[in-house]
Order: C-alpha cells, then sequence, then structure tokens
C-alpha cells in the first residue's frame, strides 16, 4: 500500500539542523503513535525501534529513497508550491499542488481534487477539518512546508 499524506506551504523548508518532528497517527501525539520522524534531513518509519532504517533522504527539495542522493534515486523534486515525479519538472509529472494550506492532486486546484488539508498542526483528509479525518498530527511548533510532506506521505 502507498503511503498517505501532504502539509504546508506556508512554513519553511525543513532544515539540516538538529530539530525533530514526528508525524503521529490520527489526533495522537503518544510515542506509541509516531508514524514518521524526520530528523537531519532523513525520514524514519515508526518511532523508538524502527528508527535505525532511513526511508527517505531530504536534500535540495528533492526527496531520495533511503540514504542516497543519486538521480537515479530521486523520488521527488519540490518546485515551489509543485511536487513533482522523479527529477523532473515536466507537466506530465507533476503528482501535486499545494495552495492555501490545502494539497490538490495534478494541476487543477479545485475541490474534488483536494486530497489533503493542513490546519494547526494536523493533516486532515480530503477538503475537510472534521475530527474524524485527521490523518496525522504533527508535533508542534514544527516548521515543515507541505510539498515536502506531501512527496513523504505520499499519495493514497
Amino acid at each position: 500500500m502507498k503511503l498517505f499524506c501532504t502539509i504546508l506551504l506556508t512554513f519553511l523548508t525543513i532544515t539540516t539542523t538538529a530539530q525533530t518532528i514526528n508525524l503521529y497517527a490520527g489526533d495522537s501525539s503518544s510515542d506509541f503513535d509516531v508514524a514518521y520522524k524526520i530528523e537531519n534531513g532523513f525520514v524514519y518509519h515508526g518511532g523508538s525501534g524502527f528508527n535505525t532504517i532511513i526511508k527517505y533522504t531530504i536534500s535540495d527539495n528533492k526527496i531520495y529513497t533511503g540514504r542516497s542522493t543519486s538521480t537515479f534515486s530521486c523520488l521527488y523534486t519540490i518546485d515551489g508550491n509543485k511536487v513533482y515525479r522523479g527529477d523532473s519538472r515536466f507537466s506530465s509529472d507533476l503528482i501535486y499542488t499545494i495552495q492555501n494550506n490545502k494539497v490538490y492532486r495534478g494541476d487543477f486546484p479545485s475541490s474534488p481534487n483536494c486530497i489533503y488539508t493542513y490546519e494547526d498542526y494536523k493533516l486532515y483528509m480530503g477538503d475537510s477539518t472534521f475530527p474524524t479525518d485527521i490523518l496525522f498530527t504533527i508535533s508542534s511548533n514544527s516548521v515543515i512546508s507541505l510539498p515536502i510532506l506531501a512527496a513523504i506521505i505520499g499519495p493514497y
């Protein structure tokens, strides 16, 4: 099954400082519910016990598989408010457009194409902010860009 979601263009890009960002499943903030941990430009799946395996590397507005930063390992390229497949910026490779804290499929920012909504450190499914539609909760005061989050979570 493919990964899930997306987050926050108005925030800055993840830096390679010692900041740790936890993405919790649903409306939780428990260490038992950590779905992803982002630290020093690396994305780990789950919390403690699983955090030794690097799932993705974030570098220069690109998301790579594992620890590699090779062009061949590039999964996504972020260019402004758009996320492209691989090391591309062709319109045919456009996956997401981010606008007003919402992630849209393709290049059509309209309600039927909305797959994620970000508000108050929470990522919701579709064009909703209803509590039962929360997919992920982001550790408070964390700085992450919505295009990067969308690429990490991936399509559902």
